[in-house]
Order: structure tokens, then C-alpha cells, then sequence
């Protein structure tokens, strides 16, 4: 059951899941237009009910969550659930306070790993996609983008200036190609376990490249269910000064640091820009919000699973 918590599926997932009714009432798909018994049966924990557009699209100023497709109620929210990084300068932030919001376990748990894998993932990122390894020039073709401007999110109106993905988790799944040429960053990814966001349309983590000069505009994530984690790779040299490399969240300005890894929630509206000459590399990793159960988590997972089974998702 999903507890008290309600599940919404909007435009292009034309769903709801609700709690399902307890007892050994047979499990029924029910629509406007009709009721009638399914086969395969619905996962016990839910019932599917069609729907029409249930929210309208939200001003680019909004300070509040405003995930585009599927939002679970109850959740604890902040645009950024990590502390800004202290200016240039300025004395380095006090060891003894917490950089995540609320001191979350689950979050700073998966900080500490990335950033203590930082060294490793980016030498694989400069091996596998730039082509350059420790001894120069790499003998490997570099792995190809797999941002896809044709794909259903219509990215091609999302930004302007070159932008490439390197994916490992691509939709929910986990791609062998990525695998094979960055087995370490992989491995660092894994050790993730159960908190790693993964098994649904909106999972994803890639090495996000966004070049001198682009621009991405701003739009919120399709779900509140994931929280969002940059580790910088590459930062171009003017990080220093947000109006030239930054990222707005919920209304807040930041930009990155090498190693140092920005959590945020993208169900609030964003947008990202990079008008210096260097590239701007992170490594994107997707996390389950921690206040989502794995009672929940599963729940959600069996939901997509049979979705997909049905053809629902596109």
C-alpha cells in the first residue's frame, strides 16, 4: 500500500495509482469509460485509474515543486539539499556542520562515496569520452553522445549550444556499453545499492557535458521521487563568477567545484548556462528521495514494470 501518500501520472503517462482497496476484492483496472478485470492482473499494492491533464504548466519563476509527469505528496522539499560552496577567498566551510540539508544519512552517504571516487571517475570520463589517458592520446574511438533531440522530453528546445550525455543509466536501465569503457565509474555507481534511482522512465545518470557557450532553459524534472546529484568533473576557470557558469534552482544560484558534489531537486524549475570557452563536465546521478519507503520504492517499481508490460510508456 502507499500509505497515506496519493501517486500522480500526468500528460504523456495517462494514469493515476491510488491505494488499492484492502481485502480480497478482485484487483480491477477501472477507467471513465468502463470497469473490467485485466490480465496480467495489476500489482496488488494499486489501482490505475485513466485520467486527463491534471496540473498546467508552471511559470519559469515558480519557488515551488513542479514536477512535469509524476509527483508523490509528503515528501520533504528544498531546491538544493546541499550548502553552497564558500566564495574564493573566503575561510573553507566549518568541518563540524553538515554540508547536506537535514542531515540526511542517505544523501550524505552517497556524497561522501562520489566525492571519494572523484579522482577515478574523471580519469575514465577523460579516457572514455575525451580520448586523452595517462600517457596521452588514447588508443580507443571515444564513446559516442547518446542525447537524443528526437527523443519524447523534445530536448531540442531545451537548449541552445552543444550539449552531450554519456549514459550508464538510460530511462531505468543500465547500459553494458557504458559498462565495458568505464568499468570503475560503473563499479562506483553500483555501490550505490537500493538508494540508486533506478527501474523507471525517469532513472537516469550520465556524464552531462555542456560546452562554452550553451545554454539550458530553464523546465522542471517529470518527478519528485529522485533527488539530483552533480559530481564536477571539469569547471571552467570563471566558476568564480555565476553570471559566466552557473545553475539555478528554485529560485537559488549556484555553480560547482571540482570533486565537490551539488544535490538538487529537479522537480523545481532550473536552468543551467556556460558562457565561458571551457567545457562544463558533471557526472548526473539520480538517488531515490530518501523519505520515499522502499515499501514504496518497490510499489512504484512493480507500477512501471507493468506499465511497460501494457505499452503504456513510450
Amino acid at each position: 500500500m502507499f500509505s497515506s501518500r496519493s501517486l500522480r501520472l500526468l500528460p504523456s503517462v495517462r494514469n493515476i495509482i491510488t491505494s488499492a482497496p484492502v481485502g480480497p476484492a478482485p484487483v480491477r483496472f477501472t477507467s471513465v469509460r468502463f470497469t473490467s478485470s485485466i490480465n496480467p492482473p495489476l500489482p496488488p499494492s494499486a489501482t490505475l485509474v485513466e485520467s486527463g491533464r491534471l496540473i498546467t504548466t508552471t511559470p519559469a519563476n515558480a519557488l515551488r515543486p513542479a514536477p512535469t509527469m509524476f509527483s508523490l505528496h509528503g515528501l520533504r522539499t528544498l531546491p538544493f539539499w546541499t550548502s553552497p560552496n564558500p566564495p574564493p577567498g573566503s575561510p573553507p566551510a566549518d568541518p563540524s556542520k553538515s554540508r547536506v540539508a537535514y542531515n540526511d544519512k542517505v544523501v550524505s552517504s552517497v556524497v561522501a562515496h562520489l566525492e571519494k571516487n572523484f579522482a577515478l571517475i574523471k580519469e575514465e570520463y577523460m579516457s572514455a569520452v575525451m580520448g586523452v589517458g595517462n600517457q596521452g592520446i588514447s588508443d580507443q574511438k571515444p564513446l559516442s553522445s547518446d542525447y537524443d533531440i528526437s527523443d519524447s522530453d523534445n530536448h531540442a528546445s531545451l537548449h541552445t549550444g552543444q550539449w552531450e550525455w554519456h549514459s550508464y543509466v538510460q530511462k531505468g536501465g543500465k547500459l553494458n556499453a557504458f559498462r565495458e569503457r568505464c568499468p570503475k565509474t560503473a563499479r562506483a555507481i553500483d555501490a550505490i545499492g537500493k538508494d540508486l534511482f533506478t527501474d523507471t522512465p525517469f532513472s537516469f545518470c550520465f556524464f552531462s557535458t555542456l560546452h562554452g557557450g550553451a545554454k539550458i532553459a530553464p523546465h522542471s524534472g517529470s518527478t519528485n521521487l529522485r533527488l539530483r546529484v552533480h559530481l564536477p568533473l571539469i569547471v571552467p576557470e570563471d566558476s568564480a563568477n555565476v553570471e559566466k557558469v552557473g545553475l539555478r534552482c528554485g529560485g537559488q544560484v549556484r555553480t560547482w567545484e571540482e570533486g565537490k558534489a551539488v544535490v538538487l531537486d529537479d522537480s523545481y524549475v532550473h536552468d543551467v548556462w556556460n558562457d565561458t570557452d571551457g567545457p562544463r563536465v558533471v557526472l548526473l546521478v539520480d538517488i531515490w528521495h530518501p523519505d520515499v519507503t522502499d515499501e514504496e520504492r518497490n510499489s512504484i517499481k512493480d507500477m512501471f514494470s507493468y506499465a511497460k508490460h501494457m505499452d503504456w510508456l513510450k
